[in-house]
């Protein structure tokens, strides 16, 4: 026991090392002489690209790195852990965050779940050396056209010729390989086959840039087509056998829909920072400053709302480990509930900000940047319509799963494994696992067990933590009752509108039963005891629209008293309280 609590503190300890390293780097936000400063931010975002001295510290530091698996030479060994990183550069630049990482990671992820042993090594050998990497998904039905593929390989000699059009790709002209996605016909009329292939620049004959595409976020990331023409795919090129696009793409969306929200969390954080810096600038009897009750509890809400959303990408990102076969579902929570709530989150502040809210420089302008930034990183091929289908895939299934033992053992121990900030005890990935269904649901299986600890509660918001929990455990029955009625069933007409609203149930169900666990399993930066739990499913259930929960207003005081804390001392706004800018 001694050698796996040494081995977890170890490993936390590399991994506080690391992000201590990384936010040094960056240096102090609102330092006007740090060159990765927000003046310098907003400068590259109005002239639309990337900072350059950004990418030269993220060069320094390694951050391609974190993308590549331990065992080829890389520093990736924890979902969680990985979101955790990346949320330092998209605190500081969501641009930075998606250009320079998450889009090298996301076609990274599909070699690792589909590569063979020598793509694979190709691959780390490319990111460890500093190359970028794209990817074209396909993208599913209910998607959107902004990003659609058009793209078919047709066996030739030995390989494939490539035809089509991939509209919008970020990084096209600057990745050293891409993934794509495209239609092989000869594998079956709705076959797709999965490609690695060198990047534009050095792909060959047929293949063209598109002209770049313009953002209303993420301004600094070029955003362009690609078209094919006659475009040579020698052998080696498939990752994968052909006609398995398709599976290859659910084994990764699940890793893909979990931890690229949870980085997104570091951009919201810098929104509730700068309305934090408003209300600190203003007097007193401006409507703006911290004695007005709107303001504070624009902010209270905002963190509070940021430590649910937190919580439920935690249990996601652990789960891929955990419990992969469960995965899908919690994933695609994370991926449908996270935008909208994130996005609310923004706007409520912004009524703090007024007029402040749309200025596109000076001191507040990194809040109308974040305002933009937020909802162009929740785009994507694995966007929230996508994402719901597959909740309500789940969805149809609820009769049939069975409830975890309620015993201590070894599912026990996975349960509490799902909520554990620090704990480095996890599997690697088993992709093979991600698409397989799923036979119980271990995260809303557990919420009564977990209530009736709340109920169990002492303390001054012990009665609010309590009800809550009980309107969770209710809204979790009302769930199961109308999975198993008419309502959900397939007709010839497709599915009852009514099933859609039950996805978003599901996630904010799910949303507040991954609070709890947290607040059981304690988190060591947040002090007030049950008050953040209590007011964060509070939140829950105000947006599932049964009850309100009336939680004492000295937890709201805390929180706000953490908030400014946090500010004073430059932590951030999750459930880590990193230090920042250091």
């Amino acid at each position: 026991m001694t050698t796996v609590v040494n081995r977890a503190e170890a490993a936390e300890r590399a991994v506080r090392e690391r992000t201590a390293r990384l936010e040094h780097e960056l240096g102090d936000l609102d330092d006007p002489g740090n060159p990765l400063g927000a003046d310098h931010i907003l400068a590259a975002d109005g002239r639309q690209q990337l900072l350059p001295v950004g990418e030269r510290v993220l060069d320094t530091f390694g951050l391609n790195a974190e993308f590549v698996p331990r065992e080829l030479g890389g520093r990736l060994d924890r979902l969680d852990v990985l979101a955790r990183i990346l949320r330092a550069v998209f605190r500081r630049d969501a641009s930075l965050g998606l250009g320079y990482g998450m889009t090298s990671y996301l076609a990274a992820a599909v070699v690792w779940a589909g590569g063979s042993g020598q793509q694979r090594r190709r691959t780390a050998d490319l990111l460890l050396s500093g190359g970028r990497m794209a990817c074209a998904y396909p993208e599913p039905a209910p998607g959107n056209d902004f990003l659609h593929n058009r793209l078919t390989a047709v066996r030739d000699a030995g390989g494939h010729r490539l035809d089509g059009r991939k509209e919008a790709l970020n990084n096209a002209a600057r990745a050293d390989a891409l993934v794509v996605f495209a239609h092989t016909p000869e594998a079956g009329d709705d076959a797709s086959t999965a490609f690695l292939l060198p990047g534009p620049r050095s792909g060959g004959e047929g293949v063209a840039l598109l002209p770049r595409r313009r953002t209303s976020g993420i301004k600094g990331c070029v955003v362009q087509g690609l078209e094919f023409t006659a475009h040579r795919l020698g052998p080696g090129r498939m990752l994968g056998a052909e006609g398995g696009g398709a599976p290859l793409a659910e084994r990764v969306f699940p890793v893909t829909r979990a931890v690229g929200p949870s980085m997104a969390l570091g951009c919201a954080d810098t929104a509730l920072r700068t309305a934090v810096a408003f209300a600190r600038a203003h007097r007193s009897r401006s409507r703006a400053s911290l004695r007005s009750a709107r303001t504070r509890s624009a902010l209270v809400d905002a963190f509070t709302d940021l430590l649910v959303c937190d919580c439920l990408s935690l249990v996601a990102t652990r789960a891929v480990h955990l419990l992969p076969r469960e995965s899908r579902a919690l994933s695609s929570a994370v991926k449908y509930l996270l935008p909208t709530v994130l996005t609310e989150m923004v706007y409520d502040l912004s009524i703090v900000l007024g007029a402040e809210s749309y200025v596109t420089g000076g001191v507040y302008g990194l809040f109308h940047k974040a305002a933009r930034d937020l909802p162009m990183i929740g785009l994507g091929s694995a966007g929230t319509a996508a994402s719901r289908s597959a909740i309500v895939e789940h969805l149809l299934r609820v009769p049939t799963l069975t409830a975890p033992a309620a015993q201590a053992g070894p599912d026990r121990a996975v349960r509490a494994g799902l909520f554990r900030l620090f704990d480095a005890g996890l599997s690697p990935v088993r992709h093979d696992e991600l698409t397989r269904p799923a036979d119980g649901d271990t995260l809303l299986g557990s919420l009564e067990d977990m209530a009736r600890e709340a109920r169990a509660a002492r303390g001054e918001f012990a009665e609010a933590l309590g009800e809550a929990a009980d309107a969770l455990v209710t809204e979790l029955r009302l769930l199961r009752e109308d999975c198993a009625g008419p309502a959900v069933r397939p007709s010839p007409r497709g599915l009852s509108p009514r099933v859609y609203a039950l996805a978003d149930r599901y996630a904010l169900i799910a949303a507040g039963a991954a609070c709890l666990g947290v607040w059981l399993d304690g988190i060591p930066g947040l002090p007030g005891g049950s008050a953040w739990a209590a007011l964060a499913l509070a939140r829950v259930v105000g947006r599932l629209d049964r009850t309100a929960v009336r939680v004492p207003e000295a937890g709201a005081e805390r929180l706000l008293a953490e908030v400014l804390d946090r500010f004073d001392d430059s932590r951030s706004y999750d459930l880590y309280a990193t230090p920042i800018g250091r």
